[in-house]
């Protein structure tokens, strides 16, 4: 039955038997975070409900997908601004057919996306599963990150490159 609605990916954990209704409550809570016309913070709290661990002050525009099957998988720290139409994913599912070539979610369990405070990530710009983006970096419009941004960098591009790297004293 599941496979006739999921198609070939995994059913998660969070979405097994009863907890479907829970999981589907906070798909609602993520459509509302993302289209509704809502203060920043209303939607950071939301994404919060969600099971996202979202710190103080932080601003999240409208469109932003934060995963949706494993929302607690997402960490986004203090003064931290994601701007619109922004993808932060904290999973992977990998149809079956390709498990021995990349693995099945058991090996990826405990998967973290990590957000450090204060980074900044521009519009349309994309986080994939895993990565860390470090303290006051920058992601720049339409990058899409791959691997771990170190601290106080600017990262742009597909896939994302360092292209400056700034100080502490750089930082208002």
């Amino acid at each position: 039955m599941l496979e006739r609605l999921w198609g070939n990916i995994p059913v998660s954990p969070e979405t097994r038997g009863t907890r479907v209704f829970g999981a589907f409550g906070k798909r609602w809570l993520h459509v509302l975070a993302r289209y509704a016309p809502l203060a920043p913070a209303w939607r950071a709290s939301l994404h919060r409900l969600r099971g996202v661990e979202v710190g103080r002050r932080v601003f999240i525009g409208t469109e932003v997908f934060i995963d949706d099957a494993v929302p607690s998988s997402v960490t986004i720290e203090d003064d931290v601004t994601v701007i619109a139409q922004t993808t932060i994913l904290g999973h992977t599912y990998y149809p079956r057919h390709f498990h021995r070539l990349l693995g099945d979610e058991t090996e990826r369990a405990g998967l973290r996306t990590v957000i450090r405070r204060g980074a900044y990530l521009g519009l349309r710009s994309t986080v994939l599963p895993g990565v860390t983006v470090g303290e006051y970096a920058i992601v720049g419009a339409g990058s899409v990150v791959t691997k771990d941004v170190p601290p106080y960098t600017m990262v742009v591009g597909v896939p994302a490159r360092v292209v400056r790297e700034f100080g502490p004293d750089d930082v208002g």
